[in-house]
């Protein structure tokens, strides 16, 4: 599928695991309006529309009909009224590129949406409500959070390919990765369980059974939210890839409210303490987190979204969006999207956040430098399936705003609403222009403001700390409060016109710091201080471990495996994963033992310290024996050849071949085992040389059992114990 990020948050009243997201994700994860590329089918009528090959479907409940909506201009191009039955109904959308679906949560009922003719043509019933429709590269299935099922469906014909398979408890929110295979947490026994080419895969242990788990698609990559942890982690099929701690704050929020969006474009997942207005941002490639605050209290807010350099909120408390822009350490003016409170669906695709009330009229697109274009989803001049003569389905619907850039709204919770008597800016920047007149008293001084609070960012070793400069009036400078003995900050000051940044180094990983900003005005002036900033740890989860490799013991049954540190790893603990289970140590090898020979068994290993644990870096337990080149000894020339038997007894099985009398060619020897106990000329053993000899009578490679008494490979350390 291209680009795995179209997500849309799931809302608490329907999430399974309870925590307050908005809608399920549809593509890439249940949802509730999907944004992508649409292909229309083949023989099409040239009379149909072309739709916007950049653009998304939302939905419109209440009136029973989906749009396509212009990415590139918020235009609707394209309508399809969903069947008889399902308006008033909540619906969501699952598009993966090639086919569109859409989902009844009220009945049940899937609906492929004919992009070309733009209707509905086929629909199947699963009967049930509180489904999840989820779709990506060629599957699509259902989930039955009721019933703890999964079941395959044809995306072009939305009918039942295989039976609901029992994923052995009740599933949370379900994602599609980048390659195409399912994601399925099971909050109830800690584990997410895999489909792989629409079969199901073994379970993936990821926290303690009961954790709140939400799973992201971040840059196509699977990853889980534990809210109860406050850990992230990268999966794969076959475990865990990578975790990250979440820090303090989110641990000590209620799980159910620590929210994550279902998907993400790039490696950067945003995750949301939503009572404190705590935002982590992990980028679980470079492994960076950035730590801030923002003012929420009060307010019911949804997943938050990333584009760019802006972490939105949807606050459905007011019908905004809520903006912070991490490149500035600030908040930017927020974003009206409905006149009052009310569902916000959010989503990102092909570099566009997409904002959606499937209620309503209301919905916007906006691009990666933050301009907002409306859409009027209830607008008549869109094409639709519709004949002429039929009464329109928007009759008495105002038309929605023409395509915009969208005003700034009222201030964000906390911020301070310009006071009385605050002149007006006209176009060019000035004073709005009146009658005329003589000019009015001069303003009073502006006052001095607090800078903006820092935003935390960890780093390797240091932790970087932007701020927004102070509003009112200029000071001489701003200096950092809250670095510890054992740390340095760089610069000393910052000057009045930035750059506003500070690196704090030194610290330790063990431990989390908070910084605030004063800017110091002099003149008899008053310093002010900005709020905190997060907690941040000046250390990262390190990189992956290089060069792994294992090194048998003599004999096999076991060896050790060994490492290299990643690079600026500082002091880290790893985590083996191999034979047996999972281990940890501080050093930089680890022993097998009691292994079977004749195996090759996976081994990974992860380095851990207290930021989390970076990506595994794998490995082979090699534990085939090596053949060796050994010679037949005491073959006397007595008239009787020395069988090589298929078995290592002298009667049981029969013979593979023989070796003529006197000779003592050259040999293959693979192993040795034990079996019957032989004596011959007074030495007894019950070991036999699995082995391989050439005979040149029959031009052929002859392999079977022989005594140790006439290869003697017990004398020989490299010969192991066969299995």
């Amino acid at each position: 599928m291209r680009g795995t990020a179209v997500i849309a948050a799931a809302r608490a009243k329907l999430r399974p695991t309870g925590n307050h997201v908005t809608g399920y994700l549809a593509v890439c994860a249940a949802g509730t309006l999907i944004g992508t590329s649409l292909v229309v089918g083949a023989g099409a009528s040239g009379t149909r529309p072309k739709l916007a090959d950049v653009g998304a479907w939302l939905t419109s409940s209440a009136k029973g009909e989906v749009v396509h909506a212009h990415g590139l201009t918020g235009e609707v191009d394209g309508r399809a009224a969903l069947p008889a039955g399902m308006a008033g109904h909540p619906v969501s959308v699952a598009q993966d590129g090639r086919t569109t679906l859409v989902l009844d949560e009220r009945t049940g009922r899937v609906v492929r949406i004919d992009a070309a003719q733009l209707t509905a043509a086929q629909s199947t019933d699963y009967g049930a409500a509180g489904l999840q429709l989820v779709s990506g590269g060629a599957y699509a299935y259902v989930v039955d959070p009721v019933r703890g099922t999964v079941q395959r469906i044809d995306p072009a014909l939305t009918t039942a390919e295989s039976r609901p398979v029992q994923l052995g408890g009740k599933p949370g929110a379900a994602v599609v990765d980048g390659e195409g295979t399912l994601w399925v947490p099971l909050p109830d026994s800690g584990t997410v369980v895999p489909f792989v080419d629409g079969l199901k895969g073994a379970a993936v242990k990821v926290a303690d059974a009961g954790h709140d788990l939400t799973l992201t698609v971040a840059g196509g990559r699977p990853v889980v939210t534990d809210g109860t942890a406050a850990a992230t982690k990268v999966l794969s099929a076959t475990g865990v890839r990578g975790a990250f701690d979440l820090g303090a704050a989110v641990a000590g929020a209620d799980p159910a409210d620590v929210l994550v969006p279902g998907g993400t474009e790039g490696s950067a997942v945003p995750v949301l303490a939503a009572r404190t207005g705590d935002l982590v941002v992990v980028d679980v490639h470079s492994r960076h987190t950035v730590r801030v605050r923002v003012p929420t209290a009060g307010h019911v807010l949804g997943a938050p979204q990333l584009l760019g350099t802006r972490v939105y909120l949807p606050d459905e408390t007011t019908g905004r969006l809520l903006v912070y822009d991490t490149a500035a350490s600030a908040l930017a003016d927020p974003v009206p999207i409905t006149d009052g409170p009310g569902e916000l669906e959010l989503f990102v695709r092909d570099g566009l956040l997409w904002v959606n009330d499937p209620d309503g009229a209301a919905a916007a697109v906006i691009d990666s430098d933050g301009e907002v274009r409306r859409i009027g989803k209830y607008g008549t001049a869109a094409p639709s399936a519709r004949k002429p003569g039929d009464e329109p389905v928007e009759d008495g619907v105002p038309t929605g705003a023409p395509v915009e850039q969208v005003p700034p709204g009222a201030a964000v919770p906390g911020a301070t609403a310009p006071g009385p008597g605050t002149p007006s800016v006209g176009a060019s920047g000035g004073p709005s222009a009146g009658a005329s007149g003589p000019p009015g008293p001069t303003p009073p001084a502006p006052e001095p403001g607090a800078p903006g609070a820092p935003q935390a960012e960890s780093r390797s070793g240091a932790i970087r700390i932007t701020f927004a400069e102070a509003l009112g009036a200029t000071p001489q400078r701003y200096v950092l409060k809250g670095a510890g003995p054992d740390q340095t900050v760089t610069p000393d000051e910052v000057g009045p016109d930035g750059p506003f940044v500070f690196e704090v180094r030194g610290g330790s990983c063990e431990k989390q710091y908070s910084f605030t900003v004063v800017a110091e005005y002099g003149g008899g002036r008053p310093d002010k201080e900005s709020a905190r900033s997060a907690l941040a740890r000046p250390c990262v989860a390190p990189g992956a471990p290089r060069n792994v490799t294992f090194t048998p013991d003599q004999g096999g049954h076991g060896g050790t495996v060994t490492w290299r540190a990643p690079q600026d790893a500082g002091s880290v603990t790893y985590t083996i994963n191999g034979p047996g289970g999972t281990a940890e140590t501080t050093e930089h090898s680890h022993a097998y033992s009691g292994l079977r020979n004749g195996i090759v068994r996976g081994v990974a290993v992860m380095a851990r310290n207290a930021a989390g644990s970076g990506p595994a870096a794998s490995g082979w337990i090699d534990l085939t024996p090596t053949a060796q080149q050994m010679n037949i000894v005491n073959n006397k020339p007595n008239g009787r050849d020395l069988g090589i038997r298929t078995k290592p007894h002298s009667t049981e099985g029969g013979r593979a071949g023989s070796i003529p009398p006197g000779e003592n060619p050259e040999v293959t020897v693979h192993c040795n085992m034990r079996g019957e106990e032989i004596t011959i000329g007074g030495k007894t053993t019950d070991v036999w040389a699995r082995l391989t000899y050439y005979d040149p009578l029959i031009d052929k490679n002859i392999t079977g059992y022989v005594t140790d008494l006439f290869v003697e490979t017990r004398s020989n350390p490299d010969v192991w114990e066969c299995e």
